[in-house]
């Protein structure tokens, strides 16, 4: 029997871009169930986002992304919001936070926020109704105004364009050939591993 060494490593990043490109591409069906693909795609869109910070972090700033959870919980870095700050100041470049796709981005934050903490949804509200006509009783639940079919989609097209902003500044501000940034961030494969028989 042969020994065998093994090396790999898995990029979250896609296997969460894949899922939520598969479930914004489902076809609408003008039921409850498109609210429940675009809600997962959209907040799965989210995460890919926050898993490629992770990913190019600590090549960036190995430093501060040794003690993680100690560095990104305070300010001026606190959060993910702050992963992307230190590595904009450690590659020297701003985003634009006024305008899309950052917008995007942001408002994805804020449907995971609302979504990770469960808290119930309370409304109240007045409006006037025609006769013989019954009213939307669900006008006010902050879900319908945050998951749509148009915000589904630019979620989609704005990380994408905004990872791959990202992606494409990087290797020109660092040190090193390094073939993580070689084309583009979102056509990852899986994993890649290598490795060899061991001599023993």
């Amino acid at each position: 029997m042969a020994i065998h060494e093994i090396a790999g490593q898995g990029f979250t990043h896609q296997y969460l871009w894949n899922c939520a490109e598969a479930l914004l591409s489902q076809t609408e069906t003008k039921s409850p169930t498109d609210g429940y693909f675009a809600m997962a795609g959209m907040l799965l869109a989210y995460f890919a986002y926050e898993a490629y910070l992770n990913l190019v972090g600590p090549r960036i700033d190995a430093e501060a992304w040794k003690n993680e959870r100690d560095f990104f919980s305070k300010p001026p870095y606190r959060g993910t919001q702050g992963k992307l700050q230190r590595i904009c100041e450690k590659i020297g470049i701003e985003v634009d936070r006024g305008k899309r796709p950052y917008q995007t981005i942001r408002d994805l934050g804020r449907l995971r926020d609302f979504l990770a903490h469960g808290k119930p949804d309370t409304y109240a509200f007045e409006m006037d109704v025609e006769k013989g006509k019954e009213p939307d009783m669900f006008h006010d639940l902050q879900i319908y105004n945050m998951v749509n079919r148009k915000n589904a989609d630019r979620a989609l097209k704005d990380t994408e364009e905004f990872i791959e902003y990202l992606h494409a500044r990087i290797p020109a501000k660092r040190n090193g050939d390094d073939t993580l940034f070689r084309g583009k961030a979102l056509k990852f494969p899986l994993a890649l591993a290598s490795g060899g028989t061991k001599q023993t």
